[in-house]
């Protein structure tokens, strides 16, 4: 099967599944659009109320403590709700991303085996561990950690210690690019083998490097997964700067409770449909690498057909008689 196949066999597998495996890929891209746009936000207000954009001398943190213990004071009651819905969402971003996504690598294999998926859900719990475990290994190299990270060295040390750093920070951009690629099939193996994360992370990195001949399948994979990156970076990026913008001409324009209402349904609807998007792209690209892994591990595993061992198989060697052949006595 060449790639070809593979991606037109995952967009299949998306398109007659879809109703079955959404779930699995909506649900965690719900929290993580949820978390993503807090985080934009905070980072938006950080930049604008920072020495780079404005002319104060106070740290934008202790103004935005300042702020919120302000409004926390006057109220009690909608603070305590917030407090538990944030505890909520904290909770579903960091607990279900794991278990879902062992989930939807188990279906979807069981799928591509012509099996039911019943079952998926017990593998993906079991398997929670060390795919948390992997979640914070890979996102010590994210795109999210890097960004944090340069962004805090230019809001509290200046451009010049900024631009010193820069060499540092693209040095981990490119061990955080080879690192990914060499983990590649390390989930795989964490849900389908059920191997450790130690020894997934191993078996990946040789099982990518003994593929060197497939550097072109690998490569077209890559793209992508490299697309459904593009897609989340303008999802997680530009959608919750929209609704950033947005709320500053609401509550400007209107001051009133439509404007409020307008901005929460907008806001709602941005995030179901931007939700749905993501796991759908995620689903494909799950396939994607299941079949991939699936494929590649066959061909590296010798192929063993069972014989009847009550026959003899055995053709009689040239230049002996048929007397001498059935001569052989029978067992």
């Amino acid at each position: 099967m060449n790639s070809r196949d593979i991606v037109r066999k995952a967009w299949q597998i998306t398109q007659v599944h879809l109703k079955k495996l959404i779930w699995y890929g909506a649900v965690p891209s719900f929290f993580t659009v949820l978390v993503s746009s807090v985080y934009m936000a905070y980072q938006y207000h950080a930049f604008k109320t920072s020495a780079l954009f404005s002319d104060t001398t106070e740290a934008h943190v202790f103004d935005t403590a300042k702020t919120g213990w302000e409004l926390a004071s006057g109220h009690v009651a909608l603070t305590i709700i917030l407090i538990i819905l944030a505890i909520i969402v904290i909770f579903c971003y960091v607990i279900l991303p794991p278990i879902f996504n062992g989930t939807l690598i188990q279906a979807i294999m069981r799928i591509h085996k012509f099996e039911p998926i019943d079952g998926s859900v017990e593998v993906g719990v079991r398997r929670f561990f060390p795919m948390f475990e992997f979640g914070i290994l890979t996102g010590s190299f994210s795109i999210t950690t890097l960004f944090t990270e340069s962004s805090f060295i230019l809001r509290w040390w200046g451009e010049s210690i900024f631009f010193v750093t820069l060499p540092i920070l693209l040095f981990i951009a490119v061990v955080g690019i080879i690192v990914t690629f060499l983990f590649t099939y390390s989930e795989y193996f964490i849900v389908l083998k059920g191997l450790p994360l130690v020894k997934s992370v191993i078996e990946s990195s040789v099982l990518v490097i003994s593929n060197l001949r497939r550097t072109v399948l690998i490569f077209i994979l890559m793209l992508l997964i490299s697309v459904r990156i593009i897609l989340n970076v303008l999802l997680v990026l530009i959608i919750p700067m929209s609704i950033v913008f947005l709320t500053s001409y609401f509550a400007t324009s209107f001051y009133t409770i439509v404007g409020l209402v307008l901005f929460g349904i907008f806001g709602i609807g941005v995030l179901l449909v931007s939700s749905y998007l993501l796991g759908l792209f995620h689903i494909f690209a799950t396939a994607v690498w299941v079949l991939t892994f699936a494929i590649i591990v066959d061909k590296e595993r010798p192929k063993i057909r069972d014989v009847d061992l009550g026959k003899d198989n055995f053709s009689a060697p040239e230049g002996l008689s048929g007397n001498q052949s059935s001569a052989s006595p029978n067992l």
